[in-house]
């Protein structure tokens, strides 16, 4: 039996049906506006909107780092999607704020993502493949919600109890293109080099993609011009931090930690006495986003 059909205390659930009902009920009180990024997920949340029959509008946010085999995709198969173009690029963000984006202070996330949001208002929702499944955040998030950084910004998220298995059996079913990378082994095709993202899928993408690897290195070289740091002395140093993340104490998490935890000795992980430095404004003036 497909996963699409659950076995309930009170009989069979049609995970595909019960979902159209909610687009379709959610419609008739509000116009919605998918965010669309091209993954396994967005790619259902879409089509299952248009099996409810109901007007949504559809953006792409192009972020600078991209996989190329991800924009192909879109290009060829959701070439009326609006593309919203980023103003700056990864890069140049980087040199602007002067250290890299981190997993508390995604300022990339804010600027390539959240910023281009659909249309604000009461009637307004912004539709997304966001699933419980994907991690112990989201797995308290709500059907509907209203974002916390700006009350004019709601949310309705249709497919947020599918499990993955699910997601999978309907793009088998409804015979869904879907990007390449996921037959490569890639779990995710998001951003390059993706602070949220491990140690070992950084690795694996820099590996496939090496421009992205140098762009950043460039980057972090750039950033490193007029700025002073305890440990940061090259762009290896950044890149080194970023991918692989502190030693010693903080060993068993993989990739960079968030800056506020940055001590100006990050690898030695010394008190803040013992570092000589007033990490406490300086903690405060990077997390500035």
């Amino acid at each position: 039996m497909s996963s699409l059909i659950e076995n309930t205390l009170f009989g069979q659930r049609d995970v595909v049906g019960e979902t159209i009902e909610k687009i379709q009920k959610t419609a008739r009180t509000f116009t919605l506006c998918l965010r669309f990024s091209g993954g396994k997920d967005s790619i259902v949340a879409r089509r299952l909107c248009e099996l409810a029959g109901v007007p949504v509008e559809t953006r792409f946010s192009r972020t600078s780092v991209d996989p190329p085999e991800l924009l192909s995709y879109v290009r060829k198969y959701h070439s009326d999607v609006i593309v919203d173009k980023p103003r700056i690029s990864m890069f140049q963000l980087i040199v602007k704020k002067g250290f890299p984006p981190t997993r508390v202070c995604r300022y990339c996330c804010s600027e390539f993502k959240e910023r281009n949001t659909c249309p604000k208002g009461d009637l307004f929702l912004t539709a997304t493949g966001i699933r419980n499944q994907e991690s112990k955040a989201r797995s308290k998030r709500k059907n509907l919600e209203i974002c916390f950084t700006n009350s004019n910004v709601r949310f309705f998220h249709p497919i947020l109890d599918w499990r993955v298995e699910q997601i999978w059996d309907f793009i088998e079913l409804e015979k869904l293109p879907y990007p390449s990378l996921y037959d490569e082994g890639f779990e995710r095709v998001g951003c390059v080099g993706c602070p949220l993202s491990s140690t070992k899928n950084i690795q694996r993408e820099f590996a496939r993609w090496p421009k992205f690897e140098k762009a950043y290195l460039d980057a972090f070289g750039k950033m490193l011009e007029g700025r002073s740091f305890d440990k940061w002395k090259t762009p290896s140093d950044v890149m080194s931090w970023y991918v692989y993340g502190v030693k010693k104490r903080y060993s068993e998490l993989e990739g960079q930690m968030d800056i506020s935890m940055y001590d100006g000795d990050f690898y030695e992980q010394r008190s803040y006495e013992e570092s000589g430095l007033n990490t406490v404004k300086t903690a405060k003036e990077l997390l500035v986003c």
